[in-house]
This record gives C-alpha cells, sequence and structure tokens, in this order.
C-alpha cells in the first residue's frame, strides 16, 4: 500500500464525517462528501464546520502528499453559497512550496459546480517522513 493512501486511511475523523477521497498526486488532492442529516446546523444547511473540515482533511492529503509529515499552521475559510442536500467536492491545489512552508488552495463546490467556499491553508513541512510518523 502507498504511503498516502495508508495515510488516508488513517484519518478516522475524515472517514466518520463520510470523507471519500477520489484522486491525489504530488501537491493535488480531490474528495467527496456526500450530505447527510449529521452534517446540517439548527437551520437545515450544511454546517460551516462540516464544509471547513471536508476542506481540510483534502488540504492533508494535497499538503502530506509529497511524503513529508506536513502540519497546518494556518488555515481561513470564506463560506459563498448555503446548501442543503447533495455532495460537496473539495479540491487542493499547491500554490507554493519550500523546504520548510507550503500554502495550498481548497475549492469547495456542490453537484452543479458552485462554488460554496474557498480554503487557504499553510503547513510547515516537518523533517520526518510519513512512513517514520506511520509506522
Amino acid at each position: 500500500m502507498d504511503i498516502i493512501k495508508k495515510f488516508i486511511e488513517k484519518d478516522n475523523f475524515a472517514k466518520h464525517l463520510g470523507v471519500e477521497v477520489l484522486d491525489y498526486s504530488p501537491g493535488k488532492a480531490k474528495a467527496r462528501m456526500a450530505l447527510k442529516d449529521h452534517h446540517l446546523n439548527s437551520a437545515g444547511t450544511v454546517h460551516g464546520g462540516a464544509i471547513f473540515s471536508l476542506a481540510d482533511a483534502v488540504f492533508s492529503v494535497a499538503s502530506n502528499s509529497h511524503g513529508t509529515l506536513a502540519m497546518a499552521i494556518s488555515v481561513s475559510i470564506s463560506f459563498f453559497k448555503a446548501i442543503k442536500t447533495g455532495a460537496l467536492v473539495a479540491s487542493a491545489e499547491e500554490v507554493s512550496i519550500n523546504p520548510k512552508l507550503a500554502t495550498y488552495l481548497i475549492t469547495v463546490q456542490d453537484e452543479a459546480g458552485n462554488k460554496i467556499a474557498l480554503f487557504q491553508g499553510t503547513v510547515y513541512r516537518k523533517k520526518e517522513s510519513l512512513g517514520e510518523v506511520l509506522k
């Protein structure tokens, strides 16, 4: 099993939310989350925390896709549109990388391709490889 696949399998919170990683390559990742009642807030729309968690999960995969442990040091999210049903898809793209830091933009869309949120995150790239961490 490749190390990124093993890394994805160990993300119990993302699995609990129903996040399904669809694709990944160095610096990129894409994931889907089918919306269920437990994703909804009191107003009947998807909870901002659920949207954030989907974006954060795909951010984690993209930023760790080089095989070096990467930990978030700064994130922000902007919400554009409320959604009640269907599924969300988050796509992460690496914007900048150097030996210590890397920055990613994550777009969250509904099934029709409407932008729901934009997440930006920066990671600190640690010295440990994912192989060392996942022993």
